[in-house]
């Protein structure tokens, strides 16, 4: 139970501090009219903007420079015109530049990051100013989409629409068209009015700028202060049914089993309504998902992957509760198909309604695992709802049901309120505030976790603070938690100095601090960051370095590494972590760190280094290590992680993935290779080959098994 010294009178105070709002004035946004065409009007999604229907599309003469100086005019002019018909929404983009474009990149979804210039447009249909969508296009064409949503800082890349999109280099810059049909987005059929941006980034100049609300504090991509895109009537989306049938065939051998088989299955995707969407899956599969990153544990706590499978990604936002920490997340779908011992739990069949009914957010999700050898047949289900509150704020409910990775009953139920101004007392500062409350009930037992957040994430100035309680007992059985048994407090305060030197860009200083304790308020452990440096060039190269005190207090051993046991005790530490991370506007581009200093009873010192070359938009390599030596009285021991991989992609339709991982802790090499022909929007096929190996003594490989997949997805619209 929650200790007395925390009643429920408290939670609630800390809830009701929250619900405060100030009258701020509404800042100037900018709107435009669109133009409906006719259907046998559409252009031709080529990159080519010589069609006749552009002409009498609404124009955008020019946007706005936010960074590296905001409100002013860019460096080079874009031109943006915007019409529809009845199925689509069409955006076209005329880039105009006099130097040299950047376009590496042709693979859909591949990080741009700052490569190449592209040119974004974020959708918001509900004007929630909080969640929508985001398309991005390069010159090449290659496609990039994702989810924008209010907890994250920028968009889910892993979500894939159905739209079309083309580039095309031209003798003063580039062009790009856009083709986003309604059928892939959802609206509010009664409403006229989408909340929009589009942006564009220049990466020879280190510069970005937007349409409306070009303020250097805003995030580039999100929708503060959107514009306004206005006379949207009379869309149509057929019947709104899309049928996802998958095919595959898959070969196995040693680890992964011994045979061939052969599979099927389908998801089928209802809009209710153009803005409530219920979708249904059955024999699931997820053969094409990238694998995870490889990592070596040196903490006494459990890891945080992400969930990276689309069935589960999509309608993602509409279950985000509270301060979306990977600390404590009371729903996190990787919990799904997998044991605890990442075992895989078949998935026989599932059901997810997601989207809005007016300020209603709907998130309900149910699904039937299969048995395995240690894990009965279960149904587990998940519900979220939210509120839209003043102008930009949310209280929600949160309810799950279920352990997929246990035999137990598992029950959690939440309240959070989320507070956002985007015109803090009339200027273009924003602040946020978050509180929640979670209760969980596992074999009989109930526990607590609850806290509260404060943003200010302004420039020059940027505080955040937080605070935590989990209980011991506190089990989310479809969550992840870190630390239970805990209470933490956190602030930071960081400020952006803009030198005069033509070289120098800015500097970031900030100090931040970080207590945990037990319930019992004995500290665990104990952060505090003096002043962290970190200096942006001119040229979009980076240098920081950031000095950190730590203190940890164990109060019972644990095994660091093999045969090295760390005695309960305290700990201090002194560490410096110091790095560059170098522009990837070049073909080539580094990030390299180190970290030296006191580690538990001794020291660390290591380093991390990734490198990029690409060669030309065809083709490109990666490859990276992470090395530890660790000198401790209980014994010394080296932690290395590599990897090296490629890219080929003859055009933005194919492409061809390899990657391969190794680690020194189970000296076990995993490649995955990837191969995906879009033959169209929603229809791919996919080819996969995994293989293990052990590096036996570090003489000679040990096949461990293979498995190669082919795969076939499909979709039909009605």
């Amino acid at each position: 139970m929650c200790p007395a010294r925390f009643p429920i009178q408290f939670r609630l105070a800390l809830c009701a501090i929250f619900i405060v709002a100030s009258v701020a004035a509404a800042n100037h946004v900018e709107r435009i009219g669109v133009v409906k065409i006719s259907e046998e009007e559409k252009p031709k999604i080529d990159g080519d903007l010589s069609d006749e229907v552009w002409k009498k599309a609404a124009v955008v003469e020019n946007l706005t420079q936010m960074y590296p100086v905001e409100q002013v005019a860019p460096s080079e002019r874009t031109e943006v015109r915007i019409c529809y018909d009845s199925k689509n929404l069409y955006f076209a983009f005329h880039c105009f530049d006099s130097g040299k474009v950047n376009a590496s990149i042709m693979q859909r979804d591949q990080n741009v990051g700052g490569a190449d210039d592209y040119v974004f447009i974020s959708l918001d249909p509900y004007q929630t100013g909080r969640e929508g969508f985001y398309f991005r296009l390069n010159a090449n064409g290659a496609k990039g989409d994702g989810r924008i949503t209010a907890q994250s800082s920028k968009p889910n890349m892993n979500w894939d629409a159905i739209w079309k999109g083309a580039g095309k280099l031209t003798e003063d810059g580039w062009s790009v068209e856009f083709a986003i049909p309604f059928r892939s987005v959802s609206f509010d059929r009664n409403s006229t009015v989408w909340n929009v941006n589009f942006g564009r980034w220049m990466p020879r100049l280190q510069e970005r700028s937007r349409w409306s609300g070009a303020y250097r504090q805003r995030n580039f991509l999100k929708f503060e202060d959107a514009g306004k895109l206005t006379g949207l009537k009379a869309m149509e989306r057929g019947l709104g049914v899309d049928v996802k049938p998958y095919a595959l065939a898959r070969q196995k051998r040693g680890r992964f089993g011994d045979g061939i088989e052969t599979d099927y299955g389908a998801d089928v995707f209802y809009q209710v309504t153009p803005s409530l969407t219920t979708t249904l899956t059955w024999n699931t599969d997820f053969a094409e998902t990238e694998v995870d990153d490889r990592v070596v544990n040196l903490t006494r706590f459990p890891l945080f992957f992400p969930e990276k499978r689309d069935f589960f990604l999509e309608g993602q936002e509409y279950f985000e509760f509270g301060p979306f920490s990977k600390s404590l997340l009371p729903f996190h779908s990787r919990t799904i198909g997998l044991s605890d011992t990442r075992e895989k739990v078949p998935i026989i069949g599932g059901a997810k309604v997601t989207g809005r009914v007016g300020k209603v957010g709907v998130g309900m999700f149910g699904t039937r695992l299969d048995e395995t050898d240690t894990l009965f047949q279960d149904d587990v289900g998940v519900a979220r709802l939210t509120y839209d509150v003043l102008e930009e704020s949310r209280i929600g409910t949160f309810f799950s049901h279920g352990d997929p990775r246990g035999n137990g009953e598992n029950f959690v139920a939440g309240v959070d309120f989320d507070f956002k101004d985007s015109h803090w007392k009339s200027s273009e500062n924003e602040v946020s505030l978050k509180a929640y409350d979670l209760m969980s009930r596992d074999a009989g037992t109930d526990a607590h976790a609850f806290g509260a957040s404060f943003q200010y994430p302004n420039e020059p100035l940027r505080i955040t603070a937080s605070v935590r309680q989990i209980d011991e007992e506190f089990q989310p059985g479809m969550g992840f938690v870190r630390r239970p048994g805990t209470r933490r407090g956190q602030s930071l305060v960081q400020h952006e100095f803009y030198p005069t030197a033509d070289w120098l860009r800015e500097i970031r200083l900030g100090t931040n601090v970080e207590l945990t304790t037990n319930l019992d308020n004995q500290v665990e452990s104990a952060e505090y960051s003096p002043i962290n440096f970190k200096a942006d060039f001119e040229s979009g190269d980076e240098f920081f370095i950031y000095p950190e005190m730590r203190r940890e207090v164990l109060f019972r051993p644990f095994e660091i590494a093999d045969d090295v046991v760390i005695s309960e005790g305290n700990y201090y530490f002194n560490t410096v972590y110091t790095g560059i991370e170098t522009a990837s506007k070049r073909p080539v581009d580094l990030d390299v760190g180190a970290r030296f200093g006191n580690f538990w009873s001794g020291e660390r010192w290591g380093v991390e280094a990734d490198v990029e070359w690409r060669q030309s938009r065809y083709f490109g390599i990666e490859t990276g290590i992470e090395f530890d030596a660790i000198d401790l009285p209980e014994g010394e021991f080296e932690v290395l992680i590599g990897y090296a991989g490629f890219r080929v992609t003859p055009n933005p339709k194919f492409s061809w993935n390899t990657l391969a991982q190794w680690d020194s802790v189970s000296n076990e090499i995993g490649i995955n290779s990837r191969l995906r022909y879009i033959v169209s929007p929603g229809n791919d096929i996919f080819f996969v080959v995994n293989k293990g190996f052990l590096f036996d003594d570090g003489r000679s490989f040990r096949h461990l098994g293979s498995e190669t997949i082919a795969k076939l997805g499909w979709t039909f619209r009605f």
